[in-house]
């Protein structure tokens, strides 16, 4: 159980990085010089990266060890079993299905055009793993930081 609170305690620091990132992008966009924006925007999509590889990875390991489910190896499997296990609702699932084929975009290719399709839905995802991992906060006792 230490192992699982250690892992959310640096999903939430993840997700509150991605959380600047979104917001420095924003503030980016203001400025209108497209080399600023092209590196907020590159900032976006690793900070999304490191925090879905984080994110599922968590979800893994509290399938594991809490519900006793050892046959999750893919990130997809993993938010499967979270919907079946009622973990997250149905939508959620389905959206942090559409994330798994967004992360595998960034991570095969990089193309702006794909880079900022994906970018206009990171808000979404963000938004969708906050959710889910502040019941894992309340759940397990854990203090955002």
């Amino acid at each position: 159980m230490e192992k699982l609170k250690l892992d959310l305690m640096q999903l939430n620091k993840a997700l509150k990085t991605l959380s600047k990132a979104l917001d420095l992008l924003e503030t980016c966009k203001a400025v209108h010089n497209e080399d600023i924006i092209l590196a907020a925007e590159d900032s976006v999509i690793q900070r999304f990266e490191y925090c879905y590889e984080s994110f599922w990875k968590f979800l893994k390991l509290y399938l594991q060890h809490v519900h006793l489910i050892e046959d999750v190896l893919s990130s997809k499997k993993v938010f499967r079993a979270c919907v079946k296990a009622e973990i997250c609702s149905l939508e959620e699932g389905n959206i942090f299905i559409d994330m798994v084929d967004s992360r595998n975009e960034t991570s095969h290719t990089y193309n702006i055009e794909s880079a900022r399709i994906i970018l206009s839905v990171v808000p979404k995802y963000h938004c969708a793993m906050i959710a889910v991992i502040q019941r894992f906060n309340d759940d397990l006792s854990i203090a955002k930081h």
